[in-house]
């Protein structure tokens, strides 16, 4: 006969005798989770309106520049006299102090956009890091087309309905306007009234790329906030 003893009701599987039995749990892995994003919807708003803010004033400074060249060609013809130069000259100080106040403010305004849109994925999601997507726009050559891929990958991974041809004509639009703007800047030691009146005929154009990124960046910002922070 076996000496071995057999199983009792209060065996190892068994609590016993007064004990609560305590079910055995589920073990689960928990993924960390990702710390909370700060809203894009108000910097967002804010970036918006200064870059309509700047398209105004760069349409305002397109005005004065071709009344600059009318009142140029008015004087070399002998019609006006210096003090239309000079009311000129006032009125381009005043539209080019507007023109620098607002850059500055929306080029803050879309940093701080753009950190946060990129803050809003987990690591790996996007090609570079937060940082990145602010410090590309301050690299020379590499400015010229990190931030690009940059803000197309946040267009991506929102999946904000945003195609190829409105992120590249803005991204045109702002390389060449600021190609143009060096331009300008070779004419403004001119001392010949047609050499004064090419730089701002190039000023014009300026101008006019200038309007049209400021209005591809609106889009630009308005999707990927929607589709980044729908609330």
């Amino acid at each position: 006969m076996s000496d071995s003893v057999p199983p009792t009701p209060f065996s190892q599987t068994s609590p016993a005798p007064g004990s609560h039995a305590v079910p055995p749990q589920p073990q689960y892995f928990v993924m960390p989770s990702q710390s909370p994003v700060r809203s894009l919807r108000g910097i967002g708003g804010a970036t918006r309106a200064l870059l309509l803010a700047y398209a105004v004033i760069s349409l305002a400074s397109l005005l004065v520049t071709g009344w600059g060249i009318v009142e140029l060609n008015a004087y070399s013809a002998g019609t006006v006299g210096p003090d239309a130069l000079e009311s000129y000259g006032s009125a381009a100080v005043i539209v080019s102090g507007m023109s620098l106040i607002a850059l500055l403010s929306t080029g803050i305004c879309w940093l701080v956009w753009q950190r946060r849109a990129a803050d809003a994925f987990p690591v790996g999601t996007l090609r570079r890091s937060p940082g990145w997507h602010v410090g590309s726009w301050f690299i020379p050559v590499v400015s010229a087309w990190f931030p690009f891929q940059n803000v197309s990958d946040l267009a991506r991974a929102s999946h904000a309905r945003l195609g190829r041809g409105v992120l590249g004509t803005w991204w045109a639009a702002w390389l060449v306007g600021g190609l143009t703007g060096g331009l300008t800047r070779s004419f403004s030691t001119a001392h010949t009234i047609p050499s004064l009146i090419n730089g701002l005929s190039i000023t014009i154009l300026m101008d006019a790329l200038w309007i049209v990124a400021a209005i591809f960046a609106w889009i630009v910002v308005s999707r990927i906030t929607a589709a980044i922070d729908p609330s």
